[in-house]
């Protein structure tokens, strides 16, 4: 009951902050200290921005997860952007977990979670798509076996849109 009324909570802070959250542009290293900014991939297409760290077992699960999506669309202009919110003890750990599951999306590191606050961020993994038009059309908070449907669905809707957008010109 205690969890339940916790979860609850966690919602109700969750909506309330999503309806003032809005776009906000940002540009952070990966993990060979190339700068990544995120109107630049927004350029190609709709991004999906993944919060996580090494020691999130769900955020874990989720890649694992999106990594084919990413793969299957990622030639159509989708980018999976995973933005790692490890404390700079354990930042260490993230190339090598990245490497040794042969993860091809971008990572980029927000050690001081600026970004993560910036789009209201209060658990993970929170995810966060951007169509190409710089609308957040999709969040997800947590992580459950299943939710990758919903999110490849909503992926697929943002490169609709963009198809649509171009054929319009």
């Amino acid at each position: 009951m205690k969890k339940l009324s916790i979860i609850l909570i966690l919602l109700a802070m969750f909506s309330a902050r999503s309806f003032a959250q809005s776009y906000n542009d940002f540009t952070l290293p990966d993990l060979d200290g190339n700068d990544v900014t995120l109107s630049k991939l927004l350029e190609k297409g709709p991004v999906l921005i993944s919060f996580w760290a090494t020691w999130c077992t769900p955020c874990k699960d989720e890649m694992k997860k999106l990594q084919p999506i990413h793969e299957k669309y990622k030639d159509q202009g989708f980018t999976y952007l995973a933005v790692n919110q490890d404390n700079q003890k354990s930042v260490s750990k993230v190339k090598s977990y990245i490497s040794a599951n042969s993860y091809t999306f971008p990572v980029v590191l927000d050690i001081e979670k600026a970004i993560f606050e910036a789009y209201s961020g209060i658990g993970m993994p929170y995810s966060i798509l951007i169509d190409k038009n710089k609308n957040i059309v999709a969040k997800h908070l947590g992580y459950v076996p299943g939710d990758e449907k919903k999110i490849e669905q909503e992926i697929v809707q943002a490169l609709g849109s963009v198809k649509s957008d171009s054929d319009s010109k």
